[in-house]
């Protein structure tokens, strides 16, 4: 019997042929193309794009399953799969672990958490497929969209609205009588920017030459009446064509009774073997059928070869057998009784599950259909068991919707077929459905099926249950900052009920306990403290070190204030630590970020070392959203060194990178490392365009807004607006009440701010907040951008209200000095004792000496005087007044001081060993030693004792600049405050290393 598979001559599709290949012709030229083939099954969409598909071309191809028979992105893996074997030294993807969720050919995966990863994932497909298609051309062919799941629609329309150029095509195919409401509008706005062909009947000639080509020539009457039957659909056309002469019936019924006529002239077990198949999907697994049907797996191939030689199956490439169309598979699929179906899936359920045993391959998904097909025959367990495998798959692959397709047809079969569930099912199965929707976005939905879980888990009495239930409340998170009353009433009951049940879980409701009253109104926040550490004893009592990094995180959480660093410090070593041994370096990075933070606001240089551990963790990891981390807290050191024109290159590059992989927080990143770059610049015009960019910015923070914008108008020089944003801030109320890690930053600037304007009242108040925490610095974010020393403040504030600040001054430079914090030395109030004062307000500052005083704008020079002027007596490198932030160090083999010092220690030593040793030998040996010694301190040093140098080293270089603008504004000087200028040109010198000496 000839083939019917579509196999043969592709004929009647000139026009949509053409169209097809001009559009594929358009992308291999670099023009991406989206094309859409619609049109109803057995048309003719499948044989037309293959045959339109050049050789040239990568192709992956991808078919939907219908009735969510497969996980999320079904189509989308079988594309990729065959993408990456055809193209095996193609570039990885950027996050292969993300992609190989989807597409295990990518190597180990690693699963997402919610919306944003998915995201992620599919930008990551989008990326791969355009960096595929550099070399040649690549088509995607999505197959039967009718059928497709919601991830895949989502990935589609991602892909196909890129505006990137790449030799790209995106071929979907779908029968438009069999679209539901949803995927209707979905394809619907999809083909508004795509390329679309609708295939039609064929006509009359072409109708002849299909009959012709599977019946044999036919005569006009006959293909006059064969094309008035089939309306030239190829499939009814081909069916038709090989029934007896005056065989009637209505289509599609005829062909129906066309495949079943074709079916029942095939062997019994033949026939019994293609219909297991078709009700088993659309693969057919050789082992599956064997152990349905009772036939031996040896037997099997001699059993379907009847069904082969018909032309209902075919044998690809690979060898896989596979139905030769869809409608075949369907209609033999619904042969099978109603009565009769339940038994078959659960047997074909259990095959599979053996097959699985046996290590073959098998779908999660299939699997769980199957077996929910089967609840009235087989009951719900193994059902529930397999939704739940399916479920998980599809949430490890961040397809959150059909996660939760597959648990609500378990619990739609099992209230149809009236089936009893054990409560042990039905609590797992609202808890992952509720946490696939919280991921997904639909936390309202999440939230009434958690209810039903709770009453399950009261009427069971289950106290684990009821803390489960209560841990996935606390998971659908609120808003900063409001009331969360229902969480915590989950929390607190489910406390009570598992106290003494179970430490892992006791802990870990205790610690949601804790975060949730942390982040809820002012009132519930004292409670969080107590609870916090409780929840780490129950932790330390459970062992688990998963639970014991959660305890530890909610610790962390409620101490990140003010003055608590020190503590925090501890907690985050000992998340370092666990972590470690939990062996997760992403954590690991995270809690020595933490760690970093906690000992920056010390004030400790220690903070160095723990993250540029942290930054090579990440460097190693290596994916899109490890890159994000280490750039931005790249651009917060250099602010921190003062490395401005390093620093706004990585703020931006960081923004940029936030943004394409749809980081949430990336603008509040960006805008709080810019903060502390305007302030450092110290330009009026861009510090008064940043108090209005704060204000729009910062709008759910306005205490902290209006702060920032009084601070930052103050140094500007903008008086009367540092007045409104100041009053704003005391009416709203509520800034005495904020402790969050945006404190530092407030209270900095509406400090600047009552100091400029002379409240003395304000600055009372302020200085009462600060002086507790003077011994520790301020840090936005988790070192995304150093705020300073609180001791700054306080010493700003105390001198505002009549109070000496000089030891909080002192201090602040300290603790500059200690954390290489270059750009921020340069901006304290520096005080001389009995001498000049300089103090910083903008871009200008005031000087006094003497009784005189007197405003000038911002010079370099100013603030390399203001730098010696704070350490009297004591040498400073240029280095650190020229802001290189390195050593200079001479090529070759040129000493520097400390090399120089150390060869003079040795000849001394060489000298007391030479004039009292008794040893010949040993005397000998030290002389040569000395010998040799001094001629290499010849070589390297010069006349005098100094180290050589050369014009074009850094040192060089910044001893001159250094020099020359310190000069120059001491003769800048002369004009205003003349006896400073004298008093500084007799006291300052300068060099390699620059001091004043005011005696």
């Amino acid at each position: 019997m000839p083939s019917v598979a579509g196999e043969e001559r592709l004929v009647g599709r000139d026009d949509a042929l053409a169209r097809l290949r001009d559009a594929l012709a358009r992308a291999a030229a670099g023009t991406r193309a989206v094309v859409l083939v619609a049109g109803p099954a057995g048309i003719g969409k499948t044989a037309l794009v293959r045959a339109a598909v050049r050789d040239e071309a990568l192709v992956g191809w991808g078919t939907c399953v219908d009735d969510a028979g497969a996980p999320g992105y079904w189509p989308w893996t079988r594309a990729i799969e065959t993408l990456v074997r055809l193209a095996p030294d193609a570039p990885a993807p950027d996050d292969a672990p993300l992609l190989a969720t989807i597409a295990p050919a990518f190597g180990p995966a690693r699963g997402g958490a919610g919306e944003r990863d998915r995201l992620l994932l599919m930008d990551g497909v989008g990326r791969w497929l355009e960096r595929l298609a550099a070399d040649r051309p690549v088509v995607v062919v999505l197959d039967d969209l009718q059928w497709a799941d919601e991830s895949s629609l989502a990935l589609l329309e991602l892909v196909a609205r890129s505006p990137e150029p790449a030799r790209l095509t995106v071929v979907g195919c779908y029968r438009r009588d069999e679209l539901t409401a949803g995927r209707r509008d979905r394809l619907a706005r999809l083909a508004s920017a795509a390329g679309h062909v609708e295939l039609a009947g064929l006509d009359r000639a072409a109708v002849a030459a299909l009959a012709a080509a599977v019946a044999g020539p036919l005569p006009p009457d006959a293909v006059d009446a064969l094309y008035r039957r089939a309306g030239g659909h190829p499939v009814f056309t081909r069916e038709l064509a090989l029934l007896p002469a005056g065989a009637e019936g209505a289509l599609p019924s005829a062909v129906r009774d066309a495949i079943d006529q074709r079916v029942r002239l095939l062997p019994e077990a033949t026939q019994r073997a293609v219909e297991v198949a078709a009700l088993a999907g659309n693969d057919v697994y050789a082992d599956v059928v064997a152990a349905v049907t009772g036939t031996p797996v040896a037997e099997l191939a001699d059993v379907v070869e009847p069904a082969l030689e018909a032309g209902l199956l075919v044998r690809d490439a690979a060898g896989q057998v596979r139905f030769s169309h869809d409608l075949y598979r369907e209609t033999l699929a619904a042969r099978a009784s109603p009565a009769a179906r339940p038994a078959l899936h659960a047997a074909i359920g259990a095959a599979l599950e053996a097959r699985l045993g046996r290590g073959g391959e098998v779908s999660a998904a299939e699997t769980a259909r199957h077996f929910t097909a089967a609840v009235s025959a087989d009951g719900s367990g193994r059902a529930a068991r397999w939704a739940l495998a399916a479920a998980a798959r599809d949430v490890e692959a961040l397809a959150f919707t059909e996660a939760v397709v597959h648990l609500r047809r378990w619990r739609a079969a099992v209230a149809d077929a009236a089936a009893d569930v054990a409560d042990e099912d039905l609590v797992a199965v609202l808890l992952t459905e509720a946490d696939a929707l919280t991921r997904s976005g639909a936390g309202a939905d999440a939230r009434g099926l958690l209810r039903v879980a709770r009453d399950v888990a009261v009427r069971a009495r289950s106290a684990t249950w009821r803390a489960d239930v209560a841990l996935a409340v606390a998971g659908l998170g609120a808003v900063f900052a409001a009331r969360r009353d229902e969480s915590v009433r989950e929390l607190e009951a489910a406390l009570d009920a598992v106290a003494g049940v179970d430490p892992a879980r006791e802990a870990r409701v205790a610690a949601a306990l804790a975060r949730a009253l942390q982040h809820s109104v002012a009132e519930d926040r004292p409670r969080a403290g107590p609870l916090s550490e409780r929840a780490l004893g129950y932790a330390r009592t459970a062992g688990d070190p998963e639970t014991l990094h959660a305890c530890l995180l909610a610790r962390h959480d409620v101490l990140w204030t003010p003055g608590a660093a020190a503590e925090r410090v501890a907690v985050a070593q000992e998340l370092v630590e666990v972590a470690g041994r939990v062996g997760d370096d992403e954590r690991r990075a995270q809690a020595l970020l933490l760690l970093a933070n906690a000992l920056l606001e010390t004030g400790s240089a220690a903070f160095r070392p723990a993250l540029e551990e942290c930054l090579a963790l990440l460097d190693r990891l290596g994916q899109p959203p490890h890159r994000y981390v280490t750039t931005t807290r790249r651009a917060a050191l250099a602010l921190l060194a003062g490395e401005l024109d390093a620093a706004e290159a990585a703020i931006e590059e960081a923004a940029t990178l936030g943004r394409s992989i749809r980081e949430p927080d990336v603008d509040n990143v960006r805008m709080s490392q810019r903060l502390e770059l305007v302030r450092a610049r110290g330009d009026a015009a861009e510090l008064a365009a940043f108090a209005t960019a704060a204000v729009a910015h910062w709008t759910g923070a306005p205490v902290h807004a209006h702060g920032v914008a009084a601070g930052y108008l103050a140094r500007a020089g903008d008086v009367e607006g540092a007045r409104r944003h100041a009053a704003t801030v005391v009416d709203l109320g509520t800034w005495r009440s904020d402790r969050s890690y945006l404190w530092s930053v407030f209270v900095r600037e509406l400090a600047v701010a009552a100091v400029t304007l002379g409240d003395t009242g304000l600055c009372a108040e302020l200085l009462a907040d600060v002086e507790p925490v003077a011994g520790s610095c301020g840090v936005n974010g988790a070192v995304v951008a150093f705020a300073g020393s609180h001791a700054e403040t306080a010493g700003l504030l105390a001198a505002a209200v009549g109070r000496d600040g000089a030891g909080y001054l002192a201090d602040a430079e300290q603790t500059y000095a200690r954390l290489g914090a270059t750009a921020w030395t340069r901006a304290t109030v520096v005080t001389g004792p009995g001498g000049p004062a300089l103090r910083r307000a903008g871009s200008t500052w005031e000087v006094s000496y003497a009784g005189a005083r007197a405003t000038l704008p911002h010079a370099k020079g100013l603030a390399d005087l203001a730098t010696l002027i704070a350490a009297p007596g004591k040498d400073v490198h240029v280095l650190d007044l020229y802001g290189a932030g390195v050593e200079s160090s001479a090529a070759g083999e040129v000493a520097d001081r400390t090399a120089l010092a150390a060869y003079r220690q040795r000849l001394a030593d060489l000298d007391a060993e030479i004039n009292g040793a008794a040893d010949q030998e040993r005397r000998a040996g030290a002389v040569e030693e000395r010998a040799a010694l001094v001629a290499e301190l010849g070589r390297v040093a010069k006349r005098g004792g100094g180290g050589r140098s050369f014009a074009n080293y850094p040192t060089e270089r910044a001893r001159k600049a250094v020099t020359g603008r310190i000069r120059d504004t001491i003769r800048r000087l002369e004009a205003e405050l003349p006896a400073l200028a004298a008093h500084l040109d007799r006291s300052v010198a300068t060099g390699t290393w620059c001091r004043y000496r005011p005696e």
